[in-house]
C-alpha cells in the first residue's frame, strides 16, 4: 500500500507538543497519536510516605522503605526524586499534590511488568506504549563516562494457545537518558501493531520494562505516567524524513538523508531513473534502524551513474510491506572525460574497475608486481557511459601490493595506482 511521505515535519500520527512548567522541572514533548484512546494508564498515585508497587518485578529490583537509595536495584514510589543527596529534587510528572512516582537505583534486569486485561477482547490494530523518565543525576557525576538508564518495552499478547507473543514493533529501546543540569522529564515510548487474529480476540496484553545498563555509577532515573493507548487512526507516522539529497563525489554521486523518527522501519531502497518518471531500478539497499526516536544520517553511493541528468528517489519500507517513496532529486553528470576509479580495493578474489566516459573505447589493462613483472593483462570495450569491468583469473595472486595500469589505444595513461590483495 502506497502511503504520503511527510519532510521536514514531525509527525507521530499527530505529535502532541506540550510544553509545560511543573515547578522547575522541564517537561519534553508528549508522544501519542491521533485521537488516541487511554486503555491503561499509571501515575503512581500521591502521599508523602514511600510504598512499594506491585507491578515492580522483585527478580530486578527491591524495595527499601528509607534511607538513601544507594544499592544498586533499590527502588521506591515515593514524592520526589532525590532520594540520594546528589540526586536532582523535582515532584513527579503529573503534576499533583504530593504525586508519586518511582525512584530506582537501576541495574540490568525486566523491573516493571503489568499486564492489561480486557474480558471484551482487544482488536488488531496499532497501539502506543510511552512513560516519562527523568535521569535524576545532575550533570557531571560519574563523570567522565557516567552510566545511563537504556529503558526497553516489550509488549506482548496472550494467544489462543496460551503462549505470549510479542507485538510488531516490540522489544522496542529508547535512546539513553542523558543527565541534564536541571529536573528534566523526557519522553519515550514507541508504537506497536497487534496483528490479526481471526476469530480470537486476544483479552491481555503484557506490557515489560527492561533496564540494560549495569549497576553502578549513573543509571539512576525516576519514571512516571506509564500510558497504553488505542490508535484508531492507525497509529503514528512509520518515519519522519528531515532530508534527501544527491551530490557529486569523486566519479560518482554521494545520496544522503536523515530521519528524525522510525517506527517499525525495515529498509530503504535508492532508486534511479533517467528521466524522473519512469525505468526507475534499485541501486542500493540500506537497512533502517527498525524503531528509533532520536536524529539518524544514511547514506548510499552510485559508483555508475549515468551520463547526463540522473534522478534519484528514496523508497521507505516497513516492517508489514507498507512503503512510501521520498521527493525527487537530480544530479548531471557531465562525463567529458574519462573517470576511471578501483571498486575493490583492497581485492580478494576479483578486483572491479569502473569507467566513465563520453564516448565508447577499447582501453588495456595490466596487473604488475612491484618489481614490475606482468601478471595479468586485458582488453576492455567501454560503452558511452558507464561501464564496470573485472580482471578474471587472477584469485591465485599472493597477497600484496601490485600495481593497476590502464591505457587508451593512444598510450594516454587513464589509470596507475596501488591495489592491494588480502
Amino acid at each position: 500500500m502506497k502511503k504520503n511521505f511527510t519532510l521536514s515535519k514531525i509527525l507521530f500520527g499527530s505529535l502532541l507538543f506540550s510544553l509545560l512548567m511543573l515547578t522547575s522541572s522541564a517537561i519534553t514533548a508528549q508522544i501519542t497519536c491521533s485521537n488516541a484512546t487511554t486503555v491503561w494508564s499509571e501515575d503512581f498515585g500521591t502521599g508523602t510516605t514511600a510504598t512499594s508497587s506491585p507491578d515492580v518485578l522483585t527478580t530486578g529490583l527491591f524495595y527499601q522503605a528509607s534511607g538513601s537509595l544507594s544499592s544498586e536495584g533499590s527502588y521506591r514510589v515515593i514524592n520526589n526524586t532525590q532520594q540520594k543527596p546528589e540526586w536532582q529534587f523535582s515532584p513527579d510528572h503529573t503534576g499533583n499534590t504530593d504525586g508519586k512516582m518511582l525512584v530506582v537505583n537501576g541495574q540490568a534486569e525486566s523491573f516493571y511488568q503489568h499486564t492489561v486485561t480486557d474480558a471484551h477482547g482487544f482488536t488488531s490494530g496499532d497501539y502506543t506504549v510511552s512513560l516519562f523518565i527523568m535521569n535524576v543525576d545532575t550533570a557531571g557525576i560519574c563523570a567522565p563516562n557516567p552510566l545511563l538508564p537504556v529503558i526497553t518495552f516489550n509488549v506482548e499478547y496472550l494467544s489462543e494457545n496460551n503462549t505470549w507473543v510479542p507485538l510488531s514493533g516490540s522489544p522496542y529501546t529508547a535512546s539513553a537518558t542523558q543527565q541534564t543540569s536541571s529536573p528534566t522529564w523526557e519522553n519515550i515510548g514507541s508504537s506497536f501493531t497487534l496483528p490479526p487474529t481471526g476469530a480470537f480476540f486476544p483479552t491481555q496484553i503484557r506490557i515489560t520494562l527492561s533496564d540494560g545498563t549495569v549497576g553502578g555509577c549513573g543509571n539512576d532515573f525516576a519514571m512516571d505516567d506509564i500510558n497504553f493507548s488505542l490508535c484508531p487512526a492507525g497509529g503514528p507516522a512509520p518515519v519522519t524524513l528531515t532530508s534527501f539529497s544527491a551530490r557529486h563525489k569523486d566519479n560518482g554521486v554521494s545520496i544522503d538523508w536523515t530521519t528524525s523518527q522510525e517506527l517499525g522501519n525495515n529498509y530503504f531502497q535508492v532508486e534511479r531513473s533517467n528521466d524522473g518518471s519512469t525505468n526507475w531500478s534499485v541501486i542500493a539497499t540500506v537497512i533502517g534502524a527498525g524503531n528509533s526516536q532520536v536524529v539518524r544520517n544514511y547514506n548510499s553511493y552510485d559508483p555508475t551513474p549515468l551520463s547526463g541528468v540522473n534522478y534519484y528517489r528514496l523508497k521507505q519500507v516497513d516492517n508489514d510491506g507498507k512503503f512510501t517513496y521520498s521527493k525527487t532529486v537530480a544530479v548531471k553528470m557531465d562525463l567529458q572525460k574519462m573517470a576511471v576509479s578501483v571498486l575493490t580495493n583492497p581485492f580478494y578474489n576479483s578486483l572491479s574497475v569502473n569507467f566513465v566516459s563520453s564516448t565508447s573505447q577499447m582501453v588495456t589493462a595490466r596487473l604488475v608486481d612491484i618489481t614490475g613483472k606482468q601478471l595479468a593483462v586485458e582488453r576492455w570495450s567501454l560503452e558511452n557511459g558507464t561501464t564496470k569491468k573485472d580482471f578474471s583469473n587472477i584469485s591465485g595472486l599472493q597477497h600484496g601490493m601490485y600495481i593497476l595500469s590502464i591505457v587508451n589505444n593512444n598510450g594516454e595513461i587513464l589509470f596507475n595506482g596501488k591495489v592491494v590483495k588480502q
